[in-house]
């Protein structure tokens, strides 16, 4: 009774997210593209914080010198995190460069930690917006233009942009292809819905005033998301721009894709701890009601159970095989093994009918919201069509796995690192 019941669960929450997020999509497909038009140019100040990016501070700080934006309005402040190579040597090349054509600062700022050097550079910023880049992100020159008009309205605090990943070559960088393209949609879909709950580092704008009364927290691994929901407990917006362009460096091996979700997923985990108030708050409807508690930790909750559930059983099937093609003098012990992952999965999970409809209707709903995603920013499937299977069967059992390393090592307090 247990098992059909549970899988009934994992299904209805599939289902039910991508329903909601398809429903969100469609009706506000006019405001996708939408174009902001202000009369004004505020000035604005780009923190840049920078911990040994050698390999792209350089390329990073010249497209914030590309930006279309009055040169006189703008400001670039470059905050040297402890780094131990050449990248401040390279950020004071920059700024020779540039001598007379752009205002550029730089600090530095020994204790490591974003929040630290983000703090240190809000200190000498002067513009009445403040630009956050990470040092291994560039942007596109019309990024600020387009991003900056939203500010005509008083109730927005931020502005975020699309995010696409920056010379994406090989599978691991083309299954994160799929996911950010994803995922910069959702974004979208989730400023409509004021349910934005991030403000990354690649040039998102915050108003000065509010991001000065609150200050960027060091308590967390990810002060972005930190920001950003305290900008929505002071009443303010967050907004989207999926025309305003930015490329970021993604990792390119097992090893450094671990390393930033971690540090991502146990994040997002104390950030929800810490902002537990606005959970079930009717101040954050769709915020506090469906986004945080619902698509998000009972999502992930789902899927590690599903994804534990499909590593059991794949382990038990080839057990299996292996007892029935080959000779194995020491079969009394797989054969326990064997029991003992059919006991936990407690039915093969691609031969029960519970299993097979509730996977077989996730796939489907999911696919549909791919599909729906990538039409509605008028970009080709066919080009990823290869990339998906490994993306729904390899990558995201991967992320998932990645989930409950983060689960684990936040409950064991691991040592937090930048």
């Amino acid at each position: 009774m247990f098992y059909p019941l549970f899988m009934f669960s994992v299904l209805f929450v599939g289902v039910y997210t991508v329903a909601w997020f398809l429903l969100a999509a469609l009706s506000g497909m006019s405001k996708l593209h939408e174009k902001i038009v202000w009369n004004r140019q505020p000035t604005i100040s780009i923190l840049v914080p920078a911990r040994n990016e050698e390999k792209h501070v350089t390329k990073s700080l010249e497209s914030l010198a590309g930006l279309d934006y009055p040169k006189d309005k703008l400001e670039l402040i470059v905050i040297d995190n402890g780094s131990t190579d050449k990248t401040p040597a390279l950020a004071k090349q920059f700024k020779k460069k540039f001598l007379g054509r752009l205002k550029v600062k730089i600090f530095t700022v020994p204790a490591p930690g974003k929040g630290n050097a983000l703090n240190e550079g809000m200190k000498h910023a002067t513009g009445e917006l403040i630009g956050v880049l990470d040092a291994d992100t560039f942007v596109m020159s019309d990024c600020l233009s387009k991003m900056a008009p939203y500010f005509k309205d008083a109730s927005v605090g931020a502005v975020t942009n699309y995010v696409k990943p920056a010379e994406a070559k090989g599978i691991l960088a083309s299954l994160q292809n799929i996911e950010y393209t994803f995922g910069s949609f959702s974004k979208k879909i989730m400023s409509m819905l004021d349910s934005l709950y991030i403000i990354p580092g690649t040039l998102s704008l915050i108003r000065r005033s509010v991001i000065k009364k609150i200050g960027f927290s060091s308590d967390t691994l990810t002060e972005d998301m930190d920001a950003a929901l305290c900008i929505l407990k002071s009443g303010h917006r967050i907004e989207n721009n999926m025309d305003a362009v930015a490329y970021t460096a993604v990792p390119t091996d097992f090893a450094g894709l671990l390393k930033q979700r971690v540090r991502w997923y146990r994040g997002f985990i104390e950030n929800v701890a810490k902002h537990s108030d606005m959970l079930f708050n009717k101040k954050y409807p769709h915020l506090g009601n469906f986004v945080l508690p619902f698509s998000s930790f009972l999502a992930i909750f789902v899927g590690i159970s599903l994804t534990f559930v499909l590593l059991a059983n794949l382990l038990d099937t080839a057990i299996l095989s292996i007892r029935r093609f080959f000779y194995v003098p020491f079969g009394g012990t797989l054969d326990l093994l064997a029991i003992s992952l059919r006991t936990f999965s407690l039915v093969k999970l691609f031969v029960s009918p519970y299993s097979t409809i509730t996977y077989a209707l996730i796939l489907a709903s999911s696919l549909l919201a791919v599909v729906v995603a990538f039409r509605l920013q008028r970009i080709r499937l066919r080009s990823n069509l290869l990339m998906l299977p490994l993306y729904f069967f390899v990558y995201y059992t991967m992320i998932m796995i990645f989930w409950a390393v983060s689960i684990a090592a936040e409950l064991a307090k691991f040592r937090k690192r930048w």
